[in-house]
């Protein structure tokens, strides 16, 4: 291709500028000198690079060409989108080569140097992804979504858990390869994937290739229901994110097909199609998981084959995840389990079906997946080896007859399982331990609210200020983030460190991340009485801005989007700055949500340290005034909650209050 000038998405110069993409929409409405389009189209423009970082630098916006960055900007302006499945297949020979200048056909030297450069600085995976973006670009992608990892690593132990130690497995929608990727740590020798779009099947033949350079991977580009790859082949695990709600999957044209064991899937239920799929390709014995749609467990039109399905044994279990888990973000998938019946073996007669959103970790918006998946597979472990007791979870997951499930409608959505069997007498006793609970939380906030004291009204008071950039440049303190390592360089034996990440701020909770061995975090540790500065938005009900470290925080790892503070004592005090750096007019500056996005440029009172203290210690009163409501808040949630479930599943009936009692019989006048 030409050398022209490189041109740039709008999305690039988000990433260039280190802004989010509303913030360069906001440029070019406000800013009548914003770069005008050089290219593209009115709803997706191309506008010239080196006048994007002239009005960045004109505008005090520092732009970061990032390896990553570099190389976007290369594929935009040299590579077409049709050309990148086989830039990818030449990855492997690209990474190989001792030059950074690497010889292509079609395109200039700096591509190969910049896709050298990010696999030196991110790895090869990092390649992939932006190589990725640049070959979907003209795609219709549009409802595929990818398989984050957590999700992935949960499939990969539910199979292990099963007892299978699998030598095969497939992905027959694999897209990006994120499942095989994450299957690779079982040590199966043959990895085989397909998928309908050429640059996702050679991003996961070249991916899994890379992480298990002795194992056979083959990957197919095809419409796996239409033309299977790999027909007549039987594997001993089988994990895919099928695609949902295919209308034109070829319900007519493939009636007669003889995978179709439990009967012949509904036009609108192409998941089925991909259910029976799974397990035509099992060998007997051998486990599919599958993340699926919450519609599958309740559709009319599915119930014979979820009947059929139940009936056979083929059917193991139905995990039901909490929202926010997957794309599509509003709604919680599920993990369908099946095993293909072996005719040596009985038919199992019950099902284990689980409704995580109830799990102890999972909140609205956060999820510890750690503490789910031990919690989900430790419990799928004890039913796949009938352990007794093991394989229920209060409120949340628990074995079921299938002749219990057999009825008009098959509706497998767990949450009508799960909590009618609930245990009402330990469920009694945890809500009386939530109420008393409950009762403490009240009297910590009546007491924190009596100790505000008279607040004083005053005239209008104008400071001195300084801003953090000249209180840094002063010796008064010192500004910390979290940076990458170099490659070459690894955590070490700081590997289980608690890191405390913005989130961690926003909420008021103590360090809840976990360093692990491959991070590439650097390992700059909190000190006491750091201000701690999340530079993310929370909801109204996660009002804290910034606060003071505490002794729980002492040693964590400075995590990403924290920025921390590290105050001189003699000269300025710590509950002070955090009051003025959280403050309403200041927060945006940490959040990166407008131009002057700069933090450094928040500017402080100048006061004498006496004056600073007594503002700290109203500032460190409101904070903790917050923390306390939130937790009472947090309670009241909880015990509602329990005595909601309760009520609904018959396991608790409502008390005797006043105004409530049987109505005694009246005796009528003589």
């Amino acid at each position: 291709m030409s050398e022209t000038t490189p041109l740039v998405t709008a999305a690039e110069i988000s990433r260039l500028a280190g802004v989010t993409r509303a913030t360069v929409s906001n440029w070019r409405r406000r800013h009548a000198n914003f770069p005008a389009a050089s290219g593209g189209s009115e709803s997706r423009p191309l506008f010239d690079l080196t006048e994007v970082q002239r009005w960045l630098d004109a505008h005090g916006v520092e732009a970061a060409e990032t390896p990553s960055a570099r190389l976007r900007t290369l594929l935009r302006t040299h590579v077409l989108p049709g050309q990148v499945p086989r830039l990818i297949v030449s990855l492997p020979e690209l990474l190989e080569t001792e030059s950074a200048a690497v010889e292509l056909a079609d395109m200039p030297p700096a591509v190969g140097a910049a896709i050298r450069a990010l696999a030196m600085d991110s790895g090869p995976r990092a390649v992939l992804d932006v190589l990725s973006e640049r070959g979907l670009e003209e795609g219709p992608t549009t409802g595929v979504y990818s398989t984050p990892i957590p999700i992935a690593r949960l499939m990969v132990e539910l199979v292990l858990a099963a007892g299978v130690t699998p030598e095969s497995i497939l992905d027959p929608a694999c897209g990006g390869g994120t499942l095989l990727a994450e299957a690779v740590g079982t040590g199966a020798h043959a990895y085989y994937g397909q998928d309908v779009l050429p640059v996702q099947a050679e991003r996961t033949a070249v991916l899994v290739g890379l992480l298990a350079p002795a194992a056979e991977v083959a990957v197919h580009t095809g419409d796996s229901l239409f033309d299977d790859g790999f027909a007549g082949l039987q594997v001993d695990a089988v994990l895919t994110n099928p695609p949902y709600g295919q209308r034109d999957w070829g319900s007519e044209d493939l009636a007669l097909d003889p995978r179709w064991e439990y009967g012949p899937p509904p036009r609108s239920e192409s998941e089925l199609a991909w259910v029976q799929h799974s397990l035509a390709h099992l060998r007997p014995g051998g486990v599919a998981v599958l993340l699926l749609p919450p519609a599958m467990a309740m559709r009319t039109s599915g119930r014979r084959i979820r009947a059929a399905l139940l009936r056979a044994g083929a059917l193991r279990s139905v995990i039901a995840l909490p929202p926010g888990a997957a794309q599509p973000m509003h709604i919680g998938l599920q993990l369908w389990v099946l095993r293909r019946p072996d005719p040596a073996l009985p038919v199992p007669d019950e099902v284990w079906l689980a409704d995580c959103s109830l799990l102890a970790g999972v909140e609205r918006g956060r999820i510890d997946w750690e503490l789910l998946t031990n919690a989900v597979v430790d419990a799928w472990r004890g039913f796949e080896e009938g352990v007794p007791g093991s394989a229920v979870i209060d409120d949340a997951a628990t074995p079921v007859r299938v002749m219990d499930l057999l009825d008009d409608e098959v509706d497998l959505t767990p949450a009508r399982y799960v909590r009618a069997a609930l245990d009402a007498a330990g469920l009694a006793d945890t809500a009386r331990l939530a109420q008393v609970q409950l009762a403490e939380r009240v009297d910590e906030l009546v007491s924190v609210t009596s100790q505000l004291g008279d607040w004083q009204r005053i005239d209008s008071t104008t400071w001195r200020t300084a801003t953090l950039a000249d209180l840094a440049a002063g010796g008064a303190l010192r500004r910390l983030q979290a940076q990458p390592l170099p490659e070459e360089r690894s955590t070490g034996e700081d590997a289980g460190r608690p890191v405390l990440e913005a989130r961690d701020v926003v909420t008021g909770t103590e360090p809840t991340g976990v360093l692990g061995e491959q991070s590439r975090l650097s390992t700059q540790l909190i000190e006491l009485n750091d201000v701690l500065v999340p530079r993310i938005a929370g909801s109204r009900s996660e009002s804290v801005r910034a606060r003071v470290a505490g002794k729980s925080d002492v040693g964590a790892v400075v995590g990403p989007q924290l920025m921390v503070l590290r105050t001189e004592p003699a000269r300025l005090d710590p509950w002070f700055l955090a009051g003025f750096v959280g403050s309403p007019e200041n927060s945006h500056a940490t959040m990166g949500t407008t131009i002057r996005n700069d933090p450094t440029r928040i500017r402080i009172p100048l006061l004498p340290l006496a004056q600073q203290q007594r503002y700290g210690a109203a500032f460190r009163h409101l904070h903790d005034l917050r923390v306390t409501a939130r937790r009472a808040a947090d309670s009241v949630t909880e015990l509602a909650g329990l005595l909601g479930t309760g009520l609904t599943a018959g396991a608790l009936e409502p008390p005797n209050t006043p105004g409530s009692e049987e109505p005694k019989p009246q005796r009528g006048r003589k």
